[in-house]
């Protein structure tokens, strides 16, 4: 499974312009016996231009409650985002969630919970549909394994 190189991803945010946008996002699948999770870092060059995406791949024991796999893909996104966070410096930086504030989606049960806990530890939490980091790439990246 992929791992990250965070010495190699802060030298490489490091490196651009500080009107980079950083954003860090996480999903997963059920398989037959196991929940897989993708955490991606999203470096969108000078948040206009295109991006770098690294990526972490890890397979757990199936989690079968909702509320925590959810809960679970939050954590790897605010341990991912805290790893980098003094390469950050003052750029752009966000912690898109995979989850929907519409009650409609199941995904909403844990919108509170999710948002205290990103905000509690200083970052910025973005949720769908803005959290393309997470809905979008991490998304991709999970249904290639």
């Amino acid at each position: 499974m992929e791992r990250f190189d965070y010495e190699k991803i802060k030298s490489f945010i490091r490196s651009t312009s500080k009107h980079t946008s950083i954003y860090v996002g996480c999903d997963s699948r059920q398989t037959a016996g196991s929940t897989l999770f993708v955490i991606v870092i999203v470096v969108h060059i000078d948040s206009n231009r295109g991006a770098k995406v690294f990526f972490e791949v890890r397979k757990e024991r199936k989690i079968t409650s909702l509320r925590e796999r959810l809960m679970r893909e939050v954590d790897y996104a605010v341990l991912t985002a805290l790893n980098i966070v003094d390469a950050v410096e003052n750029r752009p930086f966000e912690v898109h969630l995979d989850i929907n504030p519409d009650e409609n989606f199941r995904s909403s049960i844990v919108v509170k919970e999710a948002i205290g806990y990103v905000k509690a530890q200083g970052l910025k939490p973005v949720l769908k549909p803005y959290s393309i980091a997470a809905y979008a790439v991490a998304d991709y990246i999970t249904n290639k394994y």
